[in-house]
């Protein structure tokens, strides 16, 4: 068997990260990267967080049992860690393995290409052109919080971090080797510590001991969303991006005390605030979830009005999913799927029209663009960005924005 194999990644961008590692080790043992029909061994990274998610590993699972070659198939991640009995039914050729780096570690022996002693340096080889531009960096794993509706912590386990000089090694190995911008990465970021090493403060050591590149936070939970944290973005001229991913599931209280959520509107609002007085420019992304067990009519609509005030630059919508295991689930005020599906649409036009205004207020302003192909870039905002002229790819490139279509910024490169 040639040592070709493919690799299916669903779910989060800490799934995206651990994907990306377990590849990297896999071309690093002498593996070659293939596609799905080409290769000898499939390894697939699963999601669970929604019953949607479950339904894509099983397609994933038959797309790959029914690829040209048939495969070993390799089922790791989360859906496997909460329930690997489910995944068996697939046949002798689908393997079941929670554990990533144990299905990193059966990839390689069915590829026939067994590791060596020495370890390769992932970092170094993620830096390469077959993956992307911005370097995910997972720092934290885990989560302590027992939302109502999540599954996460069962599949993930306690909250617990990468330790601060690892993390510093590795940004700074990314530097080296010419990425433009990193991306911080965990189940619950913002909970990082290690040692006396908070979120904060990991990110003030990257900045003292890097020079060029630029940090970006994938999530953050409000409560995390901290004074310091803030002014140390203000205070960093761009190389912290300013840009927050504030998952906030609803904009109504009552939603929220149920949901079990440590935070109020009340609270949302103000932490907004705070950022947006602080950096003007600033863009807030979020997490909306609809028809949550008991969400009555006046319910969304406190939750659409909240949104809409809050003015977010993107907002990612997702209809309430029953998970067994959870307290929501056991709840008999289920809202209906024809509801949950208009309560969504509504959401998603809401979505829409925010996006478009935060569009046309970046016009005329002036942002670090970061290339990610030909055509392609990813603003500071998080917005993508029509690049006009060839610059190498991963370049940071400092850009007037003089336009806006179809979800693109367009500009002059200065």
């Amino acid at each position: 068997m040639a040592a070709e194999f493919f690799i299916h990644n669903l779910g989060c961008k800490v799934n995206r990260v651990e994907s990306d590692t377990i590849c990297a080790q896999l071309l690093a043992a002498g593996g070659k990267l293939a596609s799905r029909d080409a290769a000898g061994v499939i390894v697939i990274n699963s999601c669970t967080v929604t019953a949607e998610a479950d339904t894509k590993v099983r397609k994933a699972i038959r797309q790959a049992h029914d690829a040209a070659k048939k495969p070993w198939v390799i089922v790791t991640g989360c859906a496997v860690a909460i329930n690997r009995q489910i995944y068996k039914q697939f046949g002798d050729r689908v393997i079941i393995e929670p554990d990533r780096v144990a299905a990193q570690q059966k990839a390689l022996e069915l590829l026939g290409i067994l590791s060596s002693d020495a370890t390769p340096d992932q970092v170094l080889i993620r830096c390469s052109s077959e993956f992307r531009t911005r370097l995910g960096v997972k720092i934290q794993d885990g989560c302590n919080n027992s939302c109502t509706y999540c599954v996460v912590p069962a599949a993930r386990g306690e909250a617990r971090s990468e330790p601060a000089q690892s993390v510093l090694n590795q940004v700074q190995i990314a530097e080296k080797h010419g990425v433009g911008e990193i991306v911080l990465t965990g189940v619950n970021l913002g909970a990082y510590t290690s040692d006396d090493t908070d979120i904060a403060e990991v990110i003030r050591l990257l900045l003292a001991s890097t020079e060029r590149l630029r940090i970006r936070l994938s999530s953050l939970e409000p409560q995390y969303l901290t004074d310091e944290l803030l002014e140390l973005m203000a205070a960093s001229e761009g190389r912290l991006c300013a840009h927050v991913h504030l998952p906030l599931q609803s904009g109504c209280d009552k939603t929220l005390q149920e949901m079990f959520r440590h935070y109020d509107c009340e609270f949302f609002e103000a932490r907004v605030n705070k950022a947006r007085n602080l950096l003007p420019h600033i863009a807030i992304t979020t997490d909306v979830m609809v028809a949550f067990p008991g969400e009555s009519d006046s319910d969304f609509a406190e939750s659409l009005d909240f949104c809409r005030r809050m003015k977010f630059s993107h907002m990612h919508i997702f209809r309430y999913s029953r998970r067994p295991g959870t307290t929501a689930a056991t709840r008999k005020d289920q809202i209906s799927p024809a509801i949950s599906k208009a309560r969504a649409e509504t959401m998603r036009e809401l979505a829409y029209t925010m996006e478009q205004r935060d569009l046309k207020l970046r016009v005329g302003t002036t942002e670090a663009v970061l290339v990610e192909s030909d055509t392609k870039g990813r603003s500071e905002s998080y917005h993508q960005v029509l690049i006009p002229d060839k610059v190498k790819k991963g370049s940071l490139i400092s850009m007037k924005f003089t336009d806006y279509r179809d979800n693109l910024l367009t500009g002059l490169i200065l």
